[in-house]
This record gives structure tokens, sequence and C-alpha cells, in this order.
């Protein structure tokens, strides 16, 4: 059992084992992307898939369910029994939103990962209702556990940043990702300790902008052990959407 800080009291937040990598796609093109061989990888596209196209003779199974798109690599039987799975690239085009994105799969042996398609314009209609159609705690949970289970909130646009953000005696902070919607900021960052340690939320608020909620994924670390931290932030810039 994991602590979430939010406003000023702790509430309890299950958190399990470490999530899978984002990738964010946009631009034109063909599109080469890293993807697990063995594994079930999803592509996500911030409205309802349209339909998708690719040559089943590659021994790839691609299943669609509204805004995902499902890609696994299927074993090949030879004669004599025996099975592999090839890592040859594979094509696939995803018609998204007024968008067809042409992508270039190159199974690796990594762990599953989430593509995000990204369209010219995010769907903010999408955010504000993520944002205002439960209890501002409750939004708050579902913030931290979607970006926590590599899920981007509807309506929301990701950015990879990966840069240093503060290096501290005890541990280094790299701000790793970013989440913006109509209101709030979801930013992802990773710690790495220096020394073994024992982590609480509130340390992080004075190196903080606006923060509103606050989670570490594995609070207790060794030297050289890593964890995430999720923080949900209130736009500056923001105004209240009714």
């Amino acid at each position: 059992m994991r602590r979430l800080l939010l406003g000023l009291g702790l509430i309890s937040l299950t958190l399990a084992q470490e999530g899978s990598g984002i990738e964010v796609i946009e631009g034109e093109g063909w599109q080469y992307v890293k993807v697990s061989l063995t594994d079930i990888n999803r592509i996500v596209c911030p409205v309802e898939v349209g339909g998708v196209v690719f040559s089943r003779e590659k021994e790839i199974e691609v299943k669609t369910s509204g805004r995902n798109v499902f890609v696994k690599f299927l074993p090949k039987v030879f004669p004599d029994g025996r099975t592999e799975i090839s890592d040859i690239p594979r094509e696939l085009y995803v018609e998204c939103g007024d968008k067809t994105f042409q992508l270039v799969l190159l199974p690796q042996r990594i762990p599953a990962k989430v593509v995000v398609l990204k369209l010219p314009h995010a769907d903010k209609e999408k955010a504000k209702e993520v944002e205002t159609s439960q209890p501002y705690e409750d939004t708050m949970l579902s913030l931290i556990k979607s970006v926590y289970q590599e899920e981007v909130p509807d309506g929301y646009e990701v950015r990879i940043v990966n840069k240093p953000f503060r290096k501290f005696v005890e541990l280094d902070m790299f701000l790793y990702r970013e989440y913006t919607g109509m209101r709030y900021r979801i930013r992802e960052y990773i710690l790495s300790a220096n020394m073994d340690l024992e982590l609480w939320e509130g340390q992080f608020v004075p190196y903080l902008q606006n923060p509103l909620a606050i989670a570490i994924v594995k609070p207790i670390l060794k030297a050289g052990e890593s964890t995430r931290l999720i923080v949900v932030e209130r736009l500056i810039d923001a105004k209240e959407v009714h």
C-alpha cells in the first residue's frame, strides 16, 4: 500500500509493479516504432479508431477496441513442430481521426509498449469532461492512476521530456513525461537513489509548481534503484471550467 498526498491529507492508493513504456507518434510519412516481440502492445488514438490495415501473412494479430489497437506477433509453426516468432518489421496502417498513421513495427525483446498517436489538435472537450465529471478527489485519483497504468487521460496531450530536473545528494530527479489537459497537468518524474532512502511525497512539494496530488510508486529505495513520482498540478493560466 502506497501513499497519495492529496491536498493536505494522505489517502491510500494501491500501486503495483512498474508499467510499460510509452512512445508518442506524430507527423507524416512512415514512423518506425520499437515494440515488444512477445507481449501484447497497445496503440492509442485520441478518438475511436476508424480502421486498421495490415498483412496477415506476416504472423501478426491486430484487434481494435474503441480508441485502442492491440498488436501481438504470432509464432510460425514449422513442419517439424518447431515454433518461432520472427522479428522482421511489420507495416501497420491506423486510421485515427482524420489522419492515417503509417507505422513500421520493429519487434524487440522488450516489455509491452504503449504507442500514443498524436493528432494536430487535442480534443479539449474530452479533457474538460475528465476533469469535471466527478468529485475533485476522485479526479485526482483517476489522473494519477491513468499515468501510473501507462494510459493517457482522454483529451490530454502527452510529451516526452526526459531531462534532468534537480540533483540532490541523496537522489537525482528527472522529468520524464508531461500530460496536459484543460485545467491540470500531470508530470511524471524518475527518482534515482544515490543511497538507501525512504521517501515521502511532502519532501518534493517545495520543488514543484502548484502541486495538487503526489504519488510515489516505490517509497523505499536502495542505492542505485529508481522509482516514479507522479504529480498533478494546476495549470497557472487555467480558467475555471464549468
